[in-house]
């Protein structure tokens, strides 16, 4: 190939947008390519998180009530598949409408985000001011400050039955409420960042369902994933640890330690340590009491003397340690 030739582009901008929609397409196979998802790890890992599932079941009950007497309008949740998604995925399917609160969480020592679309804003601004049997208007792009403020209140319910509904498993706590119309709060966050998805459909009255989803940083609640899995396989685990403690208590006091015996203790200036050589003698007195050591822990106190033709410590006082 010559170097001109080599400079040449190989395939089109036009031709790599028309791959890259083939590719898209459901289903796509050619017998020889097909798509990878390389979220599958993080999926296998929600899906053992059974006791997630079972909070997620209750925060739904537990929101149907409150907003429906927090609004005057009977509010139908239910909870729905969780998902994995990294923050330009997600962005890209942020509806152009929205309301987007996010808090700093305990012990996720991270912000969770609460995606509310402008619709649902819409549909319960209608009928918090009487206009429920009516069609919801249609609005601006932007959500209006009247649905921004029915947003925040929606959040703080959504947030207060999290945190009742979730201290049963995983206790969770928040800040203060960053509320914002856009998402470009969300836009800075690194851009493969992972979030769990939990998502909630809500239908209020007889309208048309809306999806409410709250992205929790998955690192974050990964390393919280003890709290999440099935009661039973811990308690199994502790059944097990009991069914060979027996046999490790026994075979334990024949396990080699390494104790020694402190003789001396003396100050030197640097001076002195500098000019010792070999050859050097350092004077020190008998002494009448010795301390012997389990690695850098003091366990006992004796005296010094004599036994049987050997040097000999003979036990006066043992430390005692705090478990």
């Amino acid at each position: 190939m010559s170097s001109d030739a080599s400079k040449d582009e190989i395939l089109s901008s036009e031709e790599i947008e028309a791959l890259v929609e083939r590719a898209s397409e459901p289903g796509f196979d050619d017998g020889e390519f097909r798509a990878h998802d390389f979220s599958g790890g993080q999926a296998l890992s929600m899906s053992k998180w059974t006791e997630l599932s079972q909070l997620v079941e209750k925060h739904a009950e537990a929101l149907q009530g409150m907003l429906s007497s927090e609004f005057g309008v009977p509010v139908t949740v239910e909870s729905r598949k969780r998902t994995f998604g990294v923050t330009d995925t997600l962005l890209i399917e942020f509806p152009e409408r929205l309301c987007l609160i996010s808090t700093p969480t305990e012990p996720f020592q991270s912000e969770v985000h609460l995606l509310l679309p402008g619709e649902l804003l819409t549909e319960l601004v209608n009928h918090y001011f009487g206009g429920g049997s009516l069609p919801a208007p249609s609005m601006p792009k932007r959500v209006t400050p009247s649905e921004q403020r029915i947003g925040e209140r929606v959040s703080k319910i959504f947030f207060r039955a999290m945190s009742e509904i979730w201290s049963d498993r995983l206790p969770v706590s928040f800040g203060d409420l960053f509320i914002d119309i856009t998402p470009d709060r969300f836009s800075m966050l690194p851009r493969a960042q992972g979030f769990a998805v939990i998502t909630f459909q809500l239908a209020i009255g007889d309208k048309d369902n809306y999806l409410i989803r709250l992205l929790v940083p998955f690192d974050a609640l990964e390393s919280h994933e003890e709290s999440l899995m099935p009661r039973d396989k811990i308690e199994t685990s502790m059944e097990s640890f009991s069914a060979w403690e027996p046999e490790m208590r026994a075979a334990l006091p024949d396990v080699t330690i390494e104790v020694r015996g402190e003789l001396c203790e003396l100050k030197a200036t640097l001076r002195t340590l500098l000019q010792m050589q070999i050859g050097t003698i350092i004077p020190i007195s008998e002494p009448t009491e010795l301390e012997l050591f389990l690695g850098p822990d003091s366990v006992a106190v004796g005296r010094y003397g004599a036994f049987d033709g050997f040097k000999a410590m003979q036990f006066t006082k043992f430390r005692e340690h705090k478990s």
